[in-house]
């Protein structure tokens, strides 16, 4: 993945960032075999740091003795040619990362588990606690295997019409925010996060 030079985002903290708003993965191994697991940002560690975990019946579990590519996706939608005002092709914006490393496995997926529960049960106004399982939450993690990647290389895009005069892009963002079957305020967002 890469279009223009001016579409990347360079600062590590923009690839946590993707993480942290969109942290559902594809992980994908040397043979080509998929899964979808959510991910959390190591937030103390430098670099690009990430926490997951694949249940042990999934075939991707042999894909952790190996290099990994993870793939975020961030607010992304079609954009109609018919927004320009100048004759153009249609397109499709989009937030991206990809991040590439060989994970280390951990040897006691509970704490990870934990950790991941705990994060997304902290946006719930009673959150749920995995200690509410008792032994069965032993049990839960010892199904699963969880690991951690530190990237050795990743790459993060935001392709949001910056190659666009800003007339255009104005119309972009008219478009994304008007009812209709394009309506995307995700995508409209990102723009206007990015300077549209």
């Amino acid at each position: 993945m890469h279009i223009q030079d001016a579409f990347a985002l360079g600062e590590v903290e923009a690839a946590r960032a993707i993480v942290r708003a969109h942290p559902f993965a594809t992980i994908v191994g040397a043979e080509l075999r998929a899964t979808h697991m959510p991910c959390l940002v190591e937030e103390e560690a430098e670099g690009v740091v990430l926490l997951s975990h694949i249940a042990k019946p999934d075939p991707a579990v042999a894909a952790l003795d190996g290099p990994l590519l993870m793939i975020f996706h961030g607010p992304h939608g079609y954009v109609s040619a018919s927004w320009y005002e100048d004759d153009a092709i249609p397109t499709w914006n989009h937030v991206t990362l990809h991040v590439r490393g060989t994970p280390e496995r951990l040897d006691d997926a509970l704490p990870v588990l934990r950790r991941t529960v705990e994060h997304f049960e902290a946006a719930v106004e009673q959150p749920w606690s995995l200690e509410r399982m008792g032994d069965t939450a032993r049990e839960m993690a010892d199904e699963v295997v969880a690991f951690r990647l530190r990237a050795e290389s990743w790459h993060a895009e935001a392709k949001l019409s910056q190659d666009k005069p800003a007339s255009e892009r104005s119309r972009v963002l008219a478009g994304l925010d008007a009812p209709g079957p394009y309506a995307n305020p995700p995508l409209a967002a990102a723009m206007r996060r990015h300077g549209a």
